[in-house]
């Protein structure tokens, strides 16, 4: 519509994690004039492939806490990110500023105090708070806005009251179920190779399920992100070559998630403080029945219809889930059927887009002019 004005959703991020994901998924189901703002890098080069207009933000630190020193670098990398949202928001004047994430609502809530003419805020919180100065720093940020949107009920709970949770969706058109493989009992464990996926208790598990499934076969899939990620796969590929793990591992970096849960007859999942769990619902899309944590995100999306829950931290609670799954051909395709029928009823991503698109409609209608 001649007129309308923009909407503005700002990312200090410029990976592509699942959060990123999910608002390049979100911004391409809007019908109105929308521009994402983010550094250069993966986000950028994603949402460029769908389609998005993009304005480019300096690129910044992601540690938000550590050290004197970290601390300090960090308050200065969120006073630039302040400084440059606050620019965008005079000069570009949206109808609504989206931050999406922590670290851009902190910041884009300090961009807007002073300013007489602001856009509607809304925070959208994609993480559990990692400790008590940057929670205390983010309630307040969802205090000043208008709106907070949470991943899931576990996110929202840190949160002041208030917060609408609106759980991420998945492309059921893409993400639909393959017949199971022929071959050796194989369990997918999906995600970046960082220390708080717990990968190293993903291989654990395997080694302990391995003595009661003859030709386990347990994939690591996902990139390596950084320095630390780098650490940490040289980490797993050490253990992985132990004798109780040889030819048991295999760590084949970046994949289509899509191919590699054809491929998979479970999906293991290991973060103890997972917000949501972005890999489960592109599980149970896939039908295959899904081992996760009993906590946080994966709890709101796993039932006993469609996987198995185990207790947090525990490698044998975890083999046992495994052997339970894979030892079971009848059990598993059961619960892989039912996984797919949840995922139909409550993450269909066009789901996601709609109650998106309400949200934004009633904080800043879209026949409002400039």
């Amino acid at each position: 519509m001649p007129g309308e004005r923009t909407l503005l959703f700002v990312s200090y991020s410029g990976l592509l994690g699942g959060a990123e994901r999910l608002l390049v998924d979100v911004v391409s189901g809007l019908d109105r004039p929308t521009l994402v703002a983010c550094p250069p890098g993966a986000l950028a080069e994603h949402a460029r492939a769908a389609g998005l207009q993009l304005v480019e933000l300096r690129e910044r630190p992601l540690e938000l806490r550590g050290g004197a020193r970290t601390g300090a670098a960090a308050g200065l990398a969120l006073a630039g990110h302040a400084r440059e949202a606050r620019r965008l928001v005079r000069e570009l004047d949206p109808a609504a500023l989206v931050a999406w994430g922590m670290r851009s609502g902190i910041a884009c809530a300090a961009a807007l105090r002073g300013l007489r003419r602001r856009p509607q805020l809304v925070l959208h919180h994609n993480d559990l708070l990692p400790g008590p100065l940057v929670g205390a720093a983010v309630r307040a940020a969802a205090r000043a806005a208008d709106a907070v949107v949470a991943v899931s009920a576990a996110s929202a709970r840190e949160l002041p009251p208030g917060a609408e949770t609106i759980h991420p969706g998945v492309d059921l058109e893409r993400f639909r179920p393959a017949p199971l493989p022929d071959g050796r009992p194989t369990a997918l464990v999906l995600g970046a190779l960082v220390e708080w996926k717990r990968p190293d208790l993903a291989l654990e598990a395997a080694a302990l399920a391995a003595r009661e499934l003859p030709g386990l076969r347990v994939v690591l899939a996902g990139p390596p992100p950084g320095a630390a990620g780098e650490r940490v796969l040289a980490a797993l590929r050490e253990r992985a070559a132990r004798p109780d793990l040889r030819d048991v591992v295999e760590i084949p970096g970046p994949v289509d998630a899509r191919a590699a849960l054809a491929d998979a007859h479970c999906l293991l999942h290991c973060a103890e403080r997972e917000p949501f769990g972005m890999a489960l619902v592109e599980a149970l899309a896939c039908g295959r029945p899904v081992a996760a944590p009993a906590a946080h995100g994966p709890a709101e999306i796993v039932t006993p219809e469609c996987g198995r829950l185990y207790t947090p931290g525990d490698p044998v609670a975890a083999a046992r889930a495994l052997v339970e799954l894979l030892g079971d051909p009848d059990l598993r395709e059961r619960l892989g059927a039912c996984g797919r029928e949840r995922a139909e009823r409550l993450f269909d991503r066009e789901a996601t887009r709609a109650r998106y698109r309400d949200l934004l409609a009633r904080l800043s209608p879209p026949g409002e002019r400039g």
